[in-house]
């Protein structure tokens, strides 16, 4: 069955995040990879030790938290693809820190407290 509404032409942008473009084994590959690290992180700073080893930080993009690649800086998937939620989140292990960054309610979740004056 062809859906006109479907068909996306090389030319023409599209709203799709890295998440929305995994097959279904990769999407439950990276869930099963991901959400052992959430359920045994005991701190932000922790949490984000653990993703920083593979190769994945914490941001916030649009205003909501979600795991970039820590080279190109592209989301890879929000808390929602991995079935968790951010008050959940706060509720374990506290507010997390960070740091505005843009304009669109963007920032990175820093795994220590800044030191004022500290460029």
């Amino acid at each position: 069955m062809f859906l006109k509404g479907d068909m996306v032409t090389a030319d023409q942008p599209t709203n799709r995040t890295a998440s929305t473009e995994l097959d279904c084994e990769s999407a439950a590959l990276l869930r099963a990879a991901l959400r052992p690290i959430f359920a045994s992180a005991a701190s932000w700073s922790n949490l984000a030790d653990i993703l920083k080893e593979k190769g994945y930080r914490l941001a916030f993009r649009k205003g909501r938290l979600c795991i970039t690649d820590r080279i190109t800086d592209e989301r890879v998937c929000g808390l929602r693809f991995l079935g968790l939620e951010f008050r959940d989140l706060v509720r374990r292990m506290g507010r997390p820190i960070v740091v505005a960054r843009g304009s669109q309610a963007d920032g990175d979740v820093l795994a220590v407290r800044p030191t004022p004056g500290a460029t």
